[in-house]
């Protein structure tokens, strides 16, 4: 089984590899601003848009001018990457009109902000460091090994540190798959007031790092907001707003990490519902919560664990009425989001709404599983 794998390492770099990455990350941003800037000039003068292939083309006479003559000194296929990256964004923007969307077109891109480039190619790894064509070995921190061919490697900055991401194609042993019994199955109900309940009745409190950090970010701003606009204090200031950022979305990530490991490790079906987060999200009284709870990272990862250890992910339909539904007798009645128990009117079932929905949600999923055969 080949399956894609990333590893992403904290670069330790020298004062000169970092001026290098800086450098990297700015000439990046400056094609791709020169590629979005001529694109919209073609647009507007021929009534037709410019391609990655165009772009690519006059890429080296822009080397070539005297006033452009630093962008030599970064790596040709680092360049190459930012129109590819234009393009992609491009691609996306008429994929969402077709669908019917409302989305954004294409931004230039601001210096500090995002700063980022990458190696389609020519990338090497070795207990400790990387080698990036241009630059050479950089130290990162970590001992782990790098799993697998390389296929590319992204490096960025994250505050005041770099990180270097890499992209493999790993091979592993085909796992056998795991017979479905109902023992060994379990349905999640992901909410707010818990962040997931479990139909084994176990519930895992939601740890909301976004509100907790809510108090030191809104004085970190308003600092920020009484400072002069790029002054020195004033940078200062957003790197520490930044940091706040990153330490939330960091203890995020690690909380899902560890609350989906331990779900594949002791479950050997696991089915939930297929939710529309980008829907919920639009809500503007619960827009906040739904987002620092993080569902579709957590969801995310139950899958490809889950699929690594050859167990069963299931995603049931988003319109099963599985918190109106009494999981004893089938009953169904209104629910509103101000009712937390579920009392039954038919069978006198009463128990907490949200281990009512995942019993129904882990049934649902048993059931798809069975009608495809088990697999």
């Amino acid at each position: 089984m080949i399956v894609a794998k990333t590893f992403r390492f904290r670069l330790e770099p020298n004062a000169g590899q970092r001026q290098l990455f800086a450098r990297f990350a700015g000439c990046c941003r400056f094609v791709f601003n020169q590629g979005l800037a001529a694109r919209k000039a073609s647009y507007e003068t021929e009534g037709k848009t410019l391609s990655y292939a165009d772009q690519c083309k006059a890429l080296p006479d822009m080397k070539k001018a005297e006033a452009t003559a630093w962008l030599r000194k970064v790596h040709s296929q680092v360049l190459q990457q930012a129109l590819k990256d234009l393009d992609a964004a491009y691609q996306h923007f008429f994929r969402r009109v077709k669908g019917g969307e409302v989305p954004g077109f294409p931004r230039f891109k601001k210096k500090g902000q995002k700063d980022a480039f990458r190696y389609p190619q020519g990338v090497k790894a070795e207990a400790g460091r990387v080698y990036l064509p241009k630059i050479g070995w950089v130290a990162y921190r970590d001992s782990r090994p790098v799993e697998g061919v390389i296929l590319q490697a992204t490096i960025k900055r994250e505050g005041e540190h770099w990180f270097v991401s890499l992209a493999c194609e790993v091979e592993l042993q085909d796992p056998a798959p795991l017979p479905v019994t109902e023992e060994r199955a379990v349905g999640i109900d992901v909410g707010l007031k818990s962040f997931a309940v479990l139909s084994d009745g176990t519930a895992i409190e939601n740890p909301r790092y976004l509100k907790s950090a809510l108090a030191k970010l809104k004085q970190a701003q308003r600092r920020l907001a009484r400072k002069t606009k790029r002054s020195n204090n004033w940078k200062k200031q957003v790197a520490k707003v930044v940091k706040l950022h990153i330490q939330v979305k960091n203890a995020r990530k690690d909380f899902a990490h560890k609350a989906s490991t331990v779900i594949v490790k002791n479950h050997d079906v696991i089915a939930v519902e297929d939710l529309n987060i980008k829907g919920m999200v639009k809500n503007r009284r619960l827009s906040r919560a739904i987002s620092d709870v993080g569902w579709g990272l957590f969801l995310d990862m139950l899958a490809y664990k889950a699929a690594w250890a050859g167990k069963h992910f299931v995603k049931i339909g988003r319109f099963e009425a599985t918190s109106k539904t009494c999981s004893t007798c089938g009953e169904k009645k209104a629910m509103p989001l101000s009712v937390r128990t579920y009392a039954c009117g038919g069978c006198g079932t009463v128990m907490d709404r949200d281990w009512n929905a995942s019993l129904n949600i882990r049934a649902a999923g048993l059931a798809v599983l069975n009608a495809c055969g088990g697999v």
